[in-house]
């Protein structure tokens, strides 16, 4: 019995053992599965970091954040896969993990995800109230659920995202006018300073002017043709 030949397949062994080890996971994955990998990060919305990380639209703990980070950074880290954009994706995937580290972000982001909900379940004809418990509303555990609750955080995050813009355009007008306006102001200063720079420069030439002009009398003389 002992030298039966072990009927699991190798590939089925492969996901049911525990990888252990960074090395592990790395031989894992074939270059096709990482190439994948790159592309679908690629694909993904750039302010969406649960979708890059491919995590449930709720509050993860870090162990989940940190252990689909380093999948992912195994799989299309740029030294380990040969792809023209290796290195975008994993810049892609750094943001990602490093945005649901920063509490402040998160919270945006859950606000965010709350909001999604509440407007995916009302546009599948789900009554809803401002807070949304998953738990109350079975299709937002479904794919297709999933898939409304992110076509909706990216159309929020989108038109913030706009919002902040155009923001920022008013106040960098606003900064520009008041640049040129003290560009002007400089300008003129200058000006006028070289005005009286050009004034005092002269005086000797005003002066002896009027002398030669009280020398005559006060009245300029007309001269005869």
């Amino acid at each position: 019995l002992s030298n039966m030949a072990d009927p699991t397949p190798a590939t089925s062994k492969l996901n049911t053992a525990p990888l252990e080890t960074d090395l592990d996971l790395d031989r894992y994955f074939s270059q096709a599965e990482k190439q994948l990998e790159i592309e679908r990060v690629l694909q993904c919305f750039k302010l969406d970091p649960f979708a890059i990380l491919e995590l449930p639209y709720n509050r993860p703990e870090i162990k989940a954040i940190k252990a689909s980070y380093r999948k992912k950074s195994l799989m299309i880290h740029p030294d380990k896969v040969k792809h023209e954009r290796a290195e975008e994706a994993f810049g892609m995937l750094k943001k990602a993990e490093s945005e649901l580290n920063d509490e402040t972000r998160m919270k945006f982001l859950l606000t965010v995800i709350e909001e999604a909900k509440v407007e995916a379940l009302r546009a599948n004809g789900h009554k809803s109230a401002t807070v949304v418990d998953d738990q109350n509303y079975p299709f937002l555990q479904t794919r297709d659920g999933q898939t409304a609750v992110r076509e909706k955080v990216k159309e929020i995050l989108i038109e913030m995202e706009l919002r902040r813009r155009r923001m920022l355009k008013k106040e960098l007008e606003a900064e520009g006018v008041v640049a040129r306006k003290a560009e002007e102001a400089v300008v003129d200063r200058k000006r006028k300073a070289e005005e009286a720079k050009q004034w005092e420069a002269s005086r000797d030439t005003r002066v002896n002017s009027w002398r030669d002009f009280q020398k005559k009398g006060g009245k300029k003389v007309k001269k005869v043709k």
